[in-house]
């Protein structure tokens, strides 16, 4: 087995200055380039910057934090992907600093080109430049870059080198120490080859963010190594269902298409916590968000894809029941439905409220699933009718009825993890709804194009930290 060791915490500022040059080496050196981690020479040296990528990647993989390698950690490296990072809409060109991993992220059009080894605030009182006591913490928070200075800067605390200013005294900068925890009093430090890296990659007003990483989430891994999105043509006929996903302050981000190359038009609509759904409300073919607020029962949904009031709004249901949308008659219009946690109830309605009054009793109802169950709506089997689904998150079990009945469901499968949010739509253009699933862990999107067990046939990258999605028509 491959090992190779420093001995010291200190790392050296010169990359050559220490270890042989071996083939294993360069190959180390040629994988963690491909991943992001290293940005040096390909020589089989097992110097300083050798050194501190690995550290880089072992901080990201959540691997013990050393300057070692040993080949237990290839599997990792063959099959990492992407880290995870919150999901940002427009800011093709960033700097994520992950204060849970030590490691910053730089997104070049949108795409990571670098995984860099820092080491911020390490929360220790210190004596400031007034003579008072400071705590030594790096702010959280969405900043822009504001200032820069090349070369060497001379502070109180002492000597930046290449410091990117992005709120206060506070900078992203060059240092000849960066080791494996926390140690600063509140800069962000980066190696100083990495200092040098950055100068042709940052700017000024480039957007800067800087947080700790939520619980549940992590990088994406793909077996075999292969970025996993792709899959044949998800609509050959261009005439699909699509998605729009939604983040925690109600902001709508409709895709025109689901593959790789999506558009994007983003809108808000709402208030958080609300929870979204969507139909075709007036018959015009297209889908428009739908509101459901738990906490009094009232419905809000709007005519257009564009922010804005309500068209429609009324009340039906009681706090805590969950909304979901369909064609539940064969009209061509699409209204709302509910399912009722705590009676194990779907309660469908044919007819949309208005002018803010009340629904009467619903059109029918009947029993099905268990109160920890997710609802959706879709036409399963191509009748024209659709039908209720439900998504147990714990298990990933999928529950699907071709009837508005109670009893067994006429199909159940499994997919997904649990955790997932599920939708269901017509992504292949054959008149049969089936299911995808969006992992918030991940920021993947995963498309089923029939109703049972198995792989997802079309996976797309829809980025992290949103609250979820619904399904948008043709």
């Amino acid at each position: 087995m491959l090992l190779m060791t420093l001995s010291v915490a200190p790392v050296a500022a010169d990359p050559s200055a220490l270890g042989t040059q071996d083939a294993g080496t360069a190959q180390l050196q040629q994988a963690l380039t491909e991943a992001g981690f290293y940005r040096g020479p390909v020589d089989g040296s097992f110097g300083a910057q050798t050194q501190q990528a690995i550290m880089a990647f072992r901080k990201e993989v959540g691997a013990t934090r050393s300057f070692s390698w040993d080949d237990s950690l290839w599997g990792a490296l063959n099959s990492y992907v992407k880290p995870w990072t919150p999901f940002r809409y427009g800011e093709t060109d960033r700097v994520e600093v992950n204060l849970t991993r030590q490691v910053a992220y730089v997104f070049k059009n949108a795409a990571l080109v670098a995984v860099l080894p820092v080491s911020s605030g390490n929360g220790e009182p210190y004596t400031n430049q007034f003579g008072s006591f400071s705590n030594a913490h790096t702010p959280t928070g969405n900043f822009k870059i504001q200032r820069h200075i090349r070369g060497e800067r001379i502070s109180f605390l002492g000597v930046l080198w290449n410091p990117w200013y992005f709120t206060g005294g506070y900078a992203l900068h060059g240092s000849p120490s960066v080791p494996a925890f926390p140690a600063s009093h509140g800069c962000i430090r980066l190696t100083m080859w990495d200092s040098s890296w950055v100068e042709s990659q940052l700017a000024i007003g480039m957007p800067f963010h800087v947080w700790f990483e939520p619980p549940g989430v992590g990088p994406v891994y793909s077996p075999g190594g292969t970025l996993p999105v792709g899959g044949p043509a998800p609509c050959p006929g261009g005439n699909c269902d699509t998605v729009a996903f939604f983040d925690a302050g109600s902001r709508f981000y409709l895709w025109s298409k689901i593959d790789q190359a999506h558009g994007i038009s983003a809108f808000y609509y709402g208030n958080p916590g609300d929870v979204a759904f969507s139909g075709d409300w007036d018959g015009d073919g297209i889908d428009t968000p739908g509101l459901y607020r738990r906490s009094d029962g009232f419905v809000y949904l709007r005519n257009s894809n564009t922010e804005g009031v309500a068209d429609i709004n009324f009340y039906f249901g009681i706090p805590g029941d969950l909304p979901l949308a369909g064609d539940f008659d064969g009209d061509g219009k699409d209204t709302v439905a509910i399912y009722r946690p705590s009676e194990e109830r779907v309660y469908v309605i044919n007819e949309l409220g208005q002018n803010g009054g009340g629904l009467g009793a619903a059109d029918f109802s009947y029993q099905f699933g268990n109160p920890s169950d997710v609802p959706f709506a879709g036409d399963f089997n191509g009748d024209g009718i659709d039908t209720v689904g439900l998504h147990r998150p714990s298990t990933g079990n999928v529950f699907l009825n071709n009837a508005h009945e109670a009893g067994a469901a006429d199909v159940q499968f499994i997919f997904g993890n649990p955790g997932d949010k599920m939708v269901a739509g017509d992504w292949d253009s054959n008149g049969t709804d089936t299911i995808a699933v969006y992992r918030p862990s991940n920021g993947l999107f995963y498309v089923k194009n029939s109703n049972g067990n198995g792989v997802a046939e079309v996976t797309v990258e829809a980025g992290t930290g949103l609250a979820g999605l619904v399904t948008m028509g043709r």
